[in-house]
């Protein structure tokens, strides 16, 4: 099965780490001989392993050992080539911590200079100072999540997302557990587990979670806007490898100052690390702004293997710049949090500007006020392939892919239980599988839809208007081609019916009333399948039968039947060869979910 070939054709430029690295720095803060001043051997380790990131040189590596380093890392420089890396290791089987966060033992006592109801169940408010330190560099206490462009993009006159989007970007964490940060004091009357941060953003007010004592818990408070970033710009060759990062207090983008930054570098590999609650990002690979100067070198990154989960805005995010990059066998999952979808930066895979790249075996789970993958405009040549998309409910919904006028892929996916945010209502059609805006010549191939409340493929004209590129987007040549849908009540969606295509699909067949429509030239046309094909000449070959599927999320295991025979599959345009398969969906040799 060929999930290497690139809709031009062409295969992913692969490259990987062939360094014989030829000395191996160690740190290790438990160590009782550990000390930044000690030579960096096994016997006389770092402390810090910023004491190692300041002597490491193209070859070299540093293994990291057991322990909680609280402190941002700064890589000094870059490799010099795939057999000249920089490498940073978490120690085989060692739990090793880079967080965010410092501890944080308060002297605390009873709210007070306020007038302020007390909770109803007699419970008491604490209050208590920030270290004077945080005030002296980085202090997330004193700066609100509001970014550059929420004037351009924001919901002004939404009271309540302005609320969320004017909240502080420190965090408070009680045993591991994050606490909610509210906007008005006396909101912590009817809230426990939540704090508010009084003006200047020197002192916190809050409640435990179950109203517990502070006196019997472990606290931490954000400190650091970033884990692993470097100071300069454009470093290339470096591998990050088995770490878990923790606790950034990092903005709202843009600029995408993520946890874990390459600081617009290129050539990274990250792999097998954990990133969890970030406040806005977890991960940017990219230039970071859209008014940032490109650099020559850029991208060619490998992304693999890494879990990614509570970050409040984005999993990985790239503002151009993501060209040639490998995304792959990540999982991604509970992004969102700020319920901030409509600064229109959200998503657990955010880019702008994408080339070349390949997005494979990735899941994307859980995302709630975050679509899974969205690239925004001028996208060329990537291919989003044998992912799986489960538990989104966004505006955005699954993959979103916006005015994008070159070649690009969607094919042998799983996308299951993807949904409009509960209570939102919105013109951007939410809930949608995949769904493309002004776009053109998008293959949309050998995916499985199933509980899809929007429309399971929607190519539609949401942004007729805006001019990209010297002109307006067009809608035109599209395909949605070898697809299986199961309970999608709205299955395909076209802005205009010209040189869009659909075919060799498998419909579940209760209740196909409307469930296909056209928009443009109005009015709107909705049709069932018989009409479809019989007026437009679309679907042709396509067959409609009752389906039963489930899908258990955990373990990504679909298992799925169709009670009569299955149409015969449809060359298509765009897919490589050796991904055209005999069946509709995306059931290839590796993929164990039925048997036809």
């Amino acid at each position: 099965m060929d999930f290497e070939t690139l809709p031009s054709g062409d295969r992913f430029a692969f490259w990987d780490d062939a360094t014989i690295y030829r000395r191996v720095y160690h740190v290790a803060q438990e160590h009782p001989l550990a000390s930044d001043t000690q030579p960096g051997t096994a016997d006389a380790p770092f402390r810090s392993i910023n004491a190692a990131a300041l002597v490491l040189q193209p070859g070299e590596k540093v293994i990291v050992h057991t322990g909680v380093y609280r402190e941002c890392v700064r890589p000094a420089r870059g490799g010099d080539g795939p057999e000249g890396m920089i490498a940073y290791e978490a120690a085989p089987g060692e739990q090793v911590v880079i967080s965010g966060s410092e501890m944080w033992t308060p002297e605390v006592q009873p709210s007070a200079n306020y007038a302020v109801a007390p909770p109803s169940n007699g419970a008491t408010i604490w209050m208590a100072a920030l270290p004077e330190v945080f005030t002296e560099s980085y202090q997330p206490f004193l700066l609100r999540n509001a970014y550059a462009y929420l004037p351009a993009y924001g919901e002004l006159k939404d009271t309540e997302f302005l609320k969320r989007a004017l909240l502080r970007r420190g965090a408070l964490f009680m045993d591991g557990t994050p606490l909610r940060q509210v906007y008005f004091l006396q909101e912590l009357t009817t809230q426990d587990g939540a704090f508010w941060v009084e003006e200047p953003g020197t002192r916190v007010h809050f409640r435990l979670p179950g109203d517990a004592d502070p006196a019997g818990h472990q606290l931490e408070i954000t400190a650091r806007e970033q884990l692993f970033a470097p100071r300069d710009f454009g470093l290339g060759y470096l591998r990050v490898d088995g770490f878990h990062f923790e606790h950034a207090a990092d903005g709202l983008p843009v600029p995408q100052r993520a946890a874990v930054s390459t600081m617009r570098g290129h050539h990274w590999i990250i792999a097998h690390n954990d990133i969890i609650w970030a406040n806005g990002c977890g991960l940017d690979i990219g230039a970071q702004t859209w008014e940032a100067r490109v650099p020559e070198q850029t991208g060619h990154h490998i992304i693999g293997a890494n879990t990614i989960r509570h970050c409040g805005i984005c999993g990985i995010a790239g503002a151009q710049g993501v060209h040639h990059t490998l995304i792959e066998d990540n999982v991604i999952e509970a992004i969102g949090y700020h319920n901030l979808e409509r600064m229109w930066e959200c998503g657990g895979i955010k880019f702008h500007l994408a080339e070349h790249s390949l997005i494979r075996r990735n899941i994307l789970r859980h995302l709630h006020h975050a679509g899974g993958i969205w690239l925004d405009c001028s996208n060329v040549n990537n291919r989003i392939t044998d992912n799986v998309f489960a538990d989104i409910s966004a505006l955005c919904g699954g993959v979103y892919m916006e005015m994008t006028y070159a070649q690009n892929l969607i094919d042998h996916n799983i996308f299951w239980d993807i949904r409009d945010p509960d209570g939102t209502a919105h013109d951007m059609g939410g809930g949608a599988a995949v769904r493309a805006d002004c776009n053109e010549a998008l293959v949309v191939a050998h995916n499985f839809f199933g509980y899809v409340q929007g429309h399971a493929v929607m190519f539609g004209l949401g942004q007729s208007d805006r001019q990209h590129e010297g002109r307006t987007g067009l809608c035109h040549a599209n395909a949605a081609y070898n697809n299986v849908f199961h309970n999608c009540p709205h299955r395909v969606h076209l802005g205009r019916r010209a040189e869009n295509r659909s075919d060799g699909n498998l419909y579940d067949s209760p209740d196909d009333r409307c469930a296909f429509e056209i928009a443009h030239p109005g009015p709107r046309c909705l049709q069932n399948l018989a009409g479809w094909q019989k007026y437009f000449t679309l679907d042709t070959h396509s067959m409609q039968a009752m389906i039963t599927a489930s899908f258990d999320i955990a373990t990504g295991s679909l298992h799925w039947h169709a009670d009569s025979a299955l149409p015969e599959t449809q060359p298509v345009v765009g897919l490589p060869t050796g991904a055209l398969l005999a069946i509709p969906g995306p059931f290839h040799a590796n993929r164990v979910d039925k048997e036809p």
